[in-house]
């Protein structure tokens, strides 16, 4: 499948830090969590599994500012240098504290926030970016009109072009909807979907974690059934789960190239975008 121009520069974007390898006690430490604010989202891509209400309803859940600031302290601890990424399953700008849940974070990673814009304003934007949002990336799925508008946005608050992303996302299904698709671990086939492979390797455990809003531990963003938790960060730390055997086990699996087990057997995602670094420092 191609990769279009957008995404290839937000890939190379995120190599700069997502690609460093920070060693704890020995092991490397995950560089990229992605935190699954809430359960709300505005929007029905055709692309998103949201798009069947029977499978994914809409559901006004929110991940609870106790939980952020527990991370956070976590993250303090372990000095942790890589980023964390407001998006998931839903539309973090939906979050009813979503400033605060920014300002809490902030302080110990570099905070990105994945949208589609919607609820942007001027003064949004200048609430987050003062409350610590180091990058915003917006996905437009209404036409190139956007571009404009957003850009627009963005200037009215004062916040450089260095610090924002624009995605074209409303292209047709014959060109892959301008992203790059995936089948989201077997719940979408819509568009012209990349083969499953079982035994091509899969990095993100290697360098990533997901966080769901109640707190579970999940195997990776890609995994829309939530069918495998590998612990919960209410009871556990984040380096507890990071280092588990649950999470081991699937990371040694997935490194070598083994996804037969679900939901990975059932995934098309490449998987080997970014983490060579932590792949070689895992040494599995």
């Amino acid at each position: 499948m191609t990769i279009n121009e957008s995404t290839k520069q937000n890939l190379r974007r995120k190599s700069n830090y997502i690609d460093v390898v920070q060693m704890i006690n020995g092991s490397p430490a995950f560089s990229w969590i992605d935190i699954n604010v809430t359960e709300l989202c505005n929007r029905k891509c055709i692309f998103c599994p949201r798009i069947d209400d029977d499978f994914y309803p809409n559901q006004n859940l929110n991940i609870s500012l106790n939980l952020i600031r527990k991370m956070a302290t976590e993250l303090k601890h372990i000095k942790y240098q890589g980023a964390i990424v407001l998006c998931g399953f839903g539309e973090p700008l939906l979050h009813p504290d979503i400033i605060e849940v920014v300002s809490i974070l902030s302080k110990n990673a570099r905070i990105e926030i994945v949208t589609n814009g919607d609820y942007l304003t001027p003064s949004i934007i200048t609430e987050l970016v003062q409350a610590g949002a180091g990058y915003f990336v917006v996905s437009m799925y209404d036409g190139i009109h956007q571009v404009e508008k957003f850009k627009s946005l963005f200037l009215d608050a004062n916040c450089p072009e260095e610090k924002f992303i624009l995605r074209d996302r409303w292209h047709s299904e014959a060109d892959g909807f301008g992203l790059k698709l995936t089948n989201r671990a077997g719940t979408i086939k819509i568009g012209d979907q990349d083969p499953i492979d079982i035994s091509h390797p899969c990095h993100y455990p290697a360098y990533s974690m997901t966080i769901d809003w109640n707190g579970d531990a999940l195997l990776c963003v890609q995994d829309w059934n939530k069918k495998v938790k590998l612990g919960n960060i209410f009871s556990q730390s984040l380096m507890e789960v990071w280092l588990s055997k649950a999470m081991q086990k699937r990371r040694n699996q997935l490194i070598n190239g083994k996804r037969k087990q679900g939901p990975c057997n059932l995934c098309n995602a490449d998987g080997t975008l970014h983490g060579y670094n932590h792949v070689k420092a895992w040494n599995l």
